[in-house]
């Protein structure tokens, strides 16, 4: 799956983590894509594996909220910013880097975060 602009893939993020749902997750990053950034002191650098793990591992609750701050699509380049609260516990910020991939579609290729 892919999705038509970047801005769609991010929505996709929000959707696939408020419902836990991996499969879906894992058709909006891209092969290869890394996931950097602190939890609390702690820097982590790797891909989404242990993201999909803690979602796998933990409910997202009702209180789990997430906004756009905001997605700039610059030709097949983009970058995004999201705002989440009460994330298995935490808030983040989050900012993205998503590419246009040669067949048309979008996808997050790296997601840089901390926890606040």
């Amino acid at each position: 799956m892919s999705f038509p602009t970047a801005h769609a893939a991010v929505e996709a993020y929000i959707q696939g983590t408020r419902t836990r749902d991996i499969a879906l997750l894992k058709t909006v990053f891209a092969e290869g894509a890394v996931m950097t950034g602190y939890l609390g002191p702690d820097l982590l650098h790797g891909g989404p594996e242990p993201f999909y793990g803690a979602l796998e591992a933990n409910e997202v609750g009702d209180d789990y909220t997430a906004t756009i701050v905001g997605v700039t699509e610059t030709g097949a380049i983009a970058t995004g910013q999201l705002a989440e609260d009460n994330l298995l516990g935490l808030s983040f910020l989050n900012h993205f880097q998503l590419v246009r991939l040669p067949e048309g579609g979008w996808k997050i290729s790296a997601k840089l975060f901390k926890h606040s």
